[in-house]
């Protein structure tokens, strides 16, 4: 059953944006009557597909429950060269990341450029909670610096940063249940010592293998969502 997202809805009636309507009714071919499921701020439904011209809405039939993780994991993604936080994007949010900030750290290969770049990312975010089912989508914030990472970081219930250097403390041992975390991934130059001290985040290591830039955030939300019985 195809997912989609509205503003709102009046009564039990939501319209589908015009990208949203072209794609249910040309790319997908669906029809009036098929059912389809509907994400309105924040609540998913059950609901059925009609017709007017052009657009497409859906008649709200039945409340469900969310999809999403019971565990808040925002990425903090260090800012990574060409088109590889687009696949961060994707697969964190299929996941059920709850917010993505990218990161600027002093051995980043490539800086964040002025421009549609955020835009496209949360398109990026957008298509793939639909496609994964999320009953909300994860926002795709503007990057930041180290110093504005310190405090975003001193106001989650905690945070854990993936360092290949954190002494043998895993994941699993440092990871006390907290439902609302902050998890902190290098760029493909590393950390350097410094911002490994300066953080309010605990280093921790995911492994004995090195995991490129676009593999660790993926491989650590899995991981804090398993040992939290978030797959259920």
């Amino acid at each position: 059953m195809p997912d989609f997202f509205t503003e709102g809805a009046t009564g039990d009636l939501a319209t589908l944006s015009p990208e949203d309507s072209h794609h249910a009714l040309r790319v997908l071919r669906l029809r009036p009557g098929d059912h389809i499921r509907v994400s309105v701020q924040g609540q998913r439904y059950e609901a059925r597909l009609e017709a007017k011209g052009n657009l497409a809405a859906a008649r709200l039939l039945k409340p469900l429950g969310s999809s999403e993780a019971r565990t808040r994991i925002t990425l903090y993604q260090g800012w990574p060269k060409g088109d590889k936080l687009d696949l961060v994007v994707r697969q964190a949010v299929e996941l059920g990341v709850f917010a993505i900030v990218p990161c600027v750290f002093s051995r980043c290969v490539s800086r964040p450029e002025p421009g549609k770049r955020m835009d496209r990312l949360n398109k990026i975010a957008r298509e793939a909670a639909m496609q994964s089912g999320r009953t909300i989508i994860p926002r795709v914030e503007a990057p930041i610096g180290y110093e504005k990472l310190k405090g975003r970081l001193a106001r989650h219930e905690q945070a854990l940063l993936a360092y290949e250097l954190a002494g043998g403390q895993s994941l699993r041992a440092a990871y006390r249940g907290a439902l609302d975390l902050g998890l902190v991934i290098g760029p493909e130059g590393g950390f350097t010592p410094q911002e490994v001290e300066g953080l309010p985040a605990q280093a921790v290591s995911l492994g004995p293998r090195i995991l490129r830039t676009q593999t660790a955030g993926i491989a650590a939300i899995a991981m804090l969502l398993a040992l939290n019985d978030d797959f259920q």
